[in-house]
């Protein structure tokens, strides 16, 4: 019996069922079965397939259930092998599963550094807590928090716990927006849904070169650049277009009752009810919770496009206070609230792959050279990933083809 081949891919059809006491393996006869099972049967000790030596895996490691893998010992059948040990099993019922058949070499099995039973999954523990700076409701992706307060520092990958959920922490200090309009270079408002943190005069937007700062938020206000006449609906406006107005738009007229924007035209807007005289040079305001104005515009600002990304920060473009979720909150927060923040931590998986391509995985911490190649990874304190890589049998060849394929997902 060799202590490896060259093969990772046996065929392994049909699906198995053990005994744990007799280390008996039974296979699906392809007829019925003994739970009725329908499909290919297995095909142990016919040429191509499993033989004495090889190493059976009951599930499929990396996705799905895995229970473990063990060393064929004796075929007495296609149906029947007998495995070595059970060392190597974690001891859960295998009935009906799927099996893969490698020679990967017959150690590793009883190496406990390769066990199944080492492996643990990662654990989301408390790091750290936190203030809410000001209340923010059900729904809200950006909280407030101050994140120079909270030790250790929160970081992307983290959780923020709300309703007794945990919410994937997405970025640190900013927070994004799709823009609802087309912003051009010296335009005095950008549109968007903004985020719950921001605070005008302190955070600044990601523009172009010059990140200005939000100097408000929620109305602004220009001038009429025309008189207008009793029943007309059409209001002409000093620079319009730098306003970017959208319709639906509250519109406030001094001496008047609200109107609502209909129509946007070129330095113009129309409502959708007749208005009584205005002056011309009257001071017009547009409010929505989705305006914001741009201190100080200039012709070094990017170009927005309706659905690009805007980026909300700190003033200066420093990190704000506020931490970004992949998802809106499930509960209302109110200001001085507690916050806890948890983080994956520990873990471990330890899996012999073979690799027949050499600097396969080429610049990631996967990378690794061609033959047996036993991989454990885990993940440390600080939510990185850590990955230990030690060629067994440096040999080209390998046929690969069974799940969990390297480099694993």
């Amino acid at each position: 019996m060799a202590l490896w081949g060259n093969n990772d891919a046996v065929g392994s059809g049909g699906t198995v069922s053990l005994n744990y006491s007799t280390r008996v393996v039974t296979g699906f006869d392809g007829v019925g079965g003994a739970a009725g099972e329908a499909g290919s049967g297995t095909t142990f000790g016919q040429t191509g397939f499993a033989k004495t030596g090889d190493t059976i895996s009951f599930g499929q490691h990396g996705s799905g259930t895995y229970f473990g893998e063990a060393i064929i010992a004796s075929i007495a059948s296609t149906t029947s092998i007998t495995i070595a040990s059970t060392v190597a099993l974690n001891g859960s019922a295998i009935a009906g599963v799927e099996y893969q058949i490698s020679e990967k070499p017959t150690w590793c099995v009883g190496d406990s550094t390769f066990n199944i039973n080492r492996d643990s999954a990662p654990a989301i523990n408390t790091i750290a807590t936190g203030e809410a700076e000001f209340a923010v409701g059900v729904g809200s992706i950006a909280i407030p928090v101050d994140i120079s307060s909270i030790q250790p520092p929160v970081q992307i990958g983290d959780y923020l716990v709300n309703n007794s959920e945990n919410f994937e922490i997405i970025a640190v200090g900013l927070c994004t927006a799709l823009a609802l309009a087309t912003v051009d270079p010296g335009d005095f408002v950008l549109r968007a849904i903004l985020p719950d943190f921001l605070v005008s005069g302190e955070t600044t937007v990601g523009l172009g070169t010059t990140q200005p700062t939000i100097a408000g938020a929620g109305e602004t206000t220009t001038t009429t650049s025309g008189a207008v006449s009793a029943g007309a609906t059409i209001l002409p406006l000093t620079n319009g277009n730098k306003f970017n107005i959208l319709a639906g738009d509250v519109v406030k007229i001094p001496g008047q009752s609200d109107g609502s924007v209909a129509i946007v035209g070129t330095n113009q807007v129309s409502l959708a009810a007749t208005v009584a005289a205005i002056s011309s040079g009257a001071a017009i305001t547009f409010t929505s919770d989705t305006i914001a104005i741009i201190d100080t515009p200039s012709a070094a600002d990017l170009t927005i496009a309706i659905g690009d990304t805007i980026t909300f920060q700190g003033e200066g473009g420093v990190p704000g206070d506020v931490v970004c979720l992949d998802e809106g909150t499930g509960a209302a927060i109110t200001a001085g609230d507690t916050l806890t923040f948890k983080r994956r931590q520990d873990g471990y998986d330890a899996y012999v792959y073979g690799v027949n391509q050499s600097g396969i995985a080429t610049g990631t911490q996967f990378e690794t050279g061609v033959g047996w190649v036993g991989v454990t990874t885990y993940i440390d304190s600080s939510n990185n990933l850590r990955v230990k890589k030690e060629i067994l049998v440096a040999m080209s060849g390998i046929t690969t083809g069974n799940p969990d394929s390297y480099p694993p997902a």
